[in-house]
């Protein structure tokens, strides 16, 4: 059940007869006196009601976890720190020399936060409070948005101990399904190759030249014949799993699937051939070991008393050549270990491999009013309108909503308009060729939010268009460029058969009206605004949100989470001193 914090200090409690005077102006100092910042009642529904023994006080715990953050410590020097910091002591009301809980506490109560939305509720009360004392504006609020690449958690890795590691998570489960160790397991089928040691990477152990190209190949080879033969097993031992580990061997067995599909060009096998480490090999039928797109006419080698393998392995199976696929998927998976990770890029020059955080800012009091994580090549817009629809059921109306040119493209313009919110966002003008007309010296005909003509620059005016499949149109001038005195500036040699042409974006009134909104003093003035949510992503960097310290996106979302409530929490007691320094 849940535990609820003394409402009298204890006798020797840090700042009771202990006495210790914090700086007045240090977070320490200030959120010791923030009384009512949150409340453990507010937490009862995460614990039973009227069953086991109390719990540490979930307000305490929320303490300790603000200051976790605040001061970037891992779980255990969160716990150290509860007992042996006197500034933490003061904070949480407690006895100097005494632990507030255990480590393992600590992560049980931030799964139920996680679990049951309670990071969202303390994000919430910080907001309220920020209303109530006056920091957070009643009316319609101007709305910044941003995103920052967030390095990921899991190891990155190449092909063969990518496939190493999946294989290694996948013999995980399997060997207690069978109740034994897992180097056990992998011994008893030819697969100990593949259990992960801390002290060497699979490449490590292995006797290959990795100069040699064949040598490599052949050693994928081997490889990917061992993971084939794994999915094979697995198959065979799900149904006897138990409900837990069955979906738990499923979600393995997907991932070393995809890895495979992603990153390895298998050819089909002739008949006879055979492979692998331990001298099985198996590729089971429509298991698409074909570049993983599944062959049902594939069938099994007849068995063979010389190579089948080691006790309790499969037959082996023909198996066919393979070796790295070139190039890399859009969607590739680069972690065994976190599979939510993706490659990244937040400009031409800088790439990552992890997650997005995106942030929403109020302009007028700089507080962060709501944040989303977003895999790490998704477009930075991806979501965006629906994360302005939770900012305005939790804060009121918005006016408008200020973005970067991640937010200019006529898709975004769109969504926004559809949903009844402004969008402000620097629209790129068309770049100027290196010689001759450009674009913008066309004047474009609308007949409602449609292009239907444009006028080039000696008068003539085009009707005639093709449409595309994305809705955009491209408008010819063909019948009057060959006559036209500017046609040597305007279409090349080559091109005077055809004409120029002019393309037109589907969306092409809402980016001209953009353009021409950010030309004037009022447009150049909110655009300038946006420098508010690069401040804050700024804060959240000291505090950490560069560097992810969980796997998987939702534990990620709740790192990002309880960052940005510490940060409002800084600027929302740094503000409530400023203003009691103002009226004493």
């Amino acid at each position: 059940m849940v535990g609820k914090a003394r409402r009298t200090p204890a006798l020797f409690d840090v700042g009771n007869v202990f006495d210790l005077e914090l700086p007045a102006d240090s977070f320490h100092s200030q959120l010791a006196q923030a009384t009512g910042l949150v409340d453990d009642a507010d937490f009862a529904d995460l614990y039973c009601a009227d069953n086991g023994r109390p719990s540490i006080p979930p307000a305490q715990m929320v303490l300790l976890m603000i200051l976790q953050y605040q001061e970037r410590l891992s779980d255990r020097e969160a716990v150290e720190h509860s007992a042996y910091d006197l500034r933490w002591a003061a904070v949480l009301h407690r006895p100097a020399g005494q632990r507030l809980c255990g480590r393992s506490t600590l992560v049980e109560f931030r799964a139920r936060l996680a679990l049951r939305d309670g990071v969202d509720r303390v994000f919430d009360r910080v907001l309220e409070r920020a209303r109530e004392r006056g920091l957070l504006p009643t009316r319609s609020l101007r709305v910044l948005l941003d995103t920052r690449a967030m390095v990921g958690r899991g190891a990155v890795e190449d092909t063969y101990n990518l496939l190493a590691r999946a294989m290694d998570l996948l013999l995980g489960v399997l060997a207690r399904g069978a109740d034994l160790c897992k180097e056990e397991w992998a011994a008893r089928h030819g697969l100990e190759l593949y259990v992960r040691r801390r002290d060497a990477s699979l490449k490590g152990v292995a006797e290959v030249d990795w100069d040699d190209a064949r040598a490599r190949r052949r050693f994928l080879q081997q490889v990917v014949g061992d993971a084939r033969r794994l999915q094979e097993l697995a198959h065979a031992a799900l149904p006897e799993l138990a409900a837990k580990l069955q979906a738990e061997a499923s979600e393995q067995m997907a991932l070393l699937e995809q890895i495979l599909r992603q990153d390895v060009e298998e050819t089909p096998a002739s008949v006879g051939s055979t492979g692998g480490v331990g001298g099985s090999v198996s590729s089971p039928p429509g298991s698409g070991a074909a570049g993983g797109r599944g062959h049902p006419e594939a069938t099994p080698a007849t068995e063979s008393n010389e190579n089948s393998g080691p006790r309790g392995a499969a037959p082996a199976r023909p198996t066919g050549d393979a070796e790295i696929r070139e190039g890399t998927d859009r969607d590739r998976v680069a972690s065994a270990t976190d599979p939510d990770q993706r490659h990244g890029h937040k400009s031409q020059h800088r790439h990552f491999t992890g997650h997005k955080a995106r942030i929403a800012v109020d302009a007028a009091s700089q507080l962060i009013v709501d944040a989303e994580v977003l895999a790490g090549n998704a477009p930075d817009a991806q979501g965006a309108v629906p994360q302005t629809q939770r900012v305005a059921l939790r804060c009121g109306e918005i006016a408008e909503v200020v973005g970067d040119c991640a937010f200019a493209s006529g898709s975004v313009r769109a969504a926004f308009q559809e949903a009844g919110t402004p969008l402000r966002a620097r629209q790129p003008r068309a770049g100027t060729p290196a010689w001759g007309i450009s674009k913008n010296e066309f004047l474009l005909v609308f007949e409602g939010d449609r292009v239907a003509g444009v006028r080039c620059p000696a008068g003539r005016e085009s009707r005639e268009y093709v449409e595309r499949k994305d809705g955009s149109r491209v408008f010819s001038f063909r019948q009057w460029c060959a006559g036209c005195p500017l046609r040597h500036k305007c279409v090349k040699a080559r091109q005077l058969k055809q004409g120029r042409t002019v393309q037109v974006h589907p969306q092409e009134r809402l980016l001209q009206d953009a353009r021409e909104f950010q030309a004037t003093p009022e447009g150049k003035q909110t655009l300038r605004s946006r420098v508010t949510v690069e401040h804050a992503l700024a804060r959240l960097a000291r505090l950490g949100m560069g560097q992810a310290r969980y796997f998987g996106r939702a534990k990620t979302r709740t790192q990002v989470v309880f960052t940005c409530l510490t940060a409002n929490l800084r600027l929302l007691l740094r503000w409530e001193a400023a203003q009691a320094a103002a009226m004493s």
